[in-house]
């Protein structure tokens, strides 16, 4: 929701939200050496909730925490092996918080376009350490999403977002501006 829709009292330009979806993330990669390595590659449902304000009816911020589930795992102990979780080690949780900035423009109305752009910061569980070298770090993510005004501060949005830590989520949400 924008600024211009509390003039009329109705709601504010703060605004808070949920929503489901499918996520696919790949990270990581099979090694030729004996190296111990491994990679995670898989989808499943992303859950994530966020949180935002509207400066005005086109520029906004937002926080958000993004669940993207155990996606498929992999690991190299050596060359000529390959283990795949779940069968051989539990597959890590991966989830990521965001910051995002927002420029919103209306295409028809009640429905908005909204470009995405901020930072991500993932985090992967055990045994992400053992697979990718590292559990958590930051990276750039982006999107594109529509958003339908409907009554009381309501709106349904749904979103596509990709960063460079490789993941791909589409959701489709609900936000409520207070």
């Amino acid at each position: 929701m924008s600024a211009a829709n509390a003039d009329d009292g109705s709601t504010t330009p703060f605004y808070v939200g949920a929503g489901i979806g499918h996520v696919s993330v790949d990270r990581g990669g099979i090694s030729l050496s004996s190296a111990n390595g491994g990679y995670i590659n898989g989808t499943g449902t992303a859950v994530s909730v966020e949180g935002g304000y509207y400066f005005t009816d086109h520029f906004g911020v937002e926080l958000g925490y993004h669940d993207y589930g155990k996606p498929t795992a992999y690991f190299q102990p050596g060359i000529s092996t390959l283990n795949k979780c779940p069968a051989s080690f539990s597959c890590p949780q991966v989830s990521g918080m965001t910051a995002e900035l927002l420029g919103s423009v209306e295409l028809v109305p009640l429905v908005d376009g909204v470009l995405r752009l901020g930072v991500l910061e993932w985090n992967v569980g055990s045994p992400g350490s053992m697979l990718i070298g590292k559990t958590s770090g930051n990276a750039f993510i982006y999107g594109v999403g529509v958003r339908r005004h409907l009554d009381d501060g309501v709106s349904l949005d749904i979103t596509y977002e990709r960063s460079n830590f490789t993941t791909e989520e589409t959701r489709i949400g609900v936000s409520y501006s207070f």
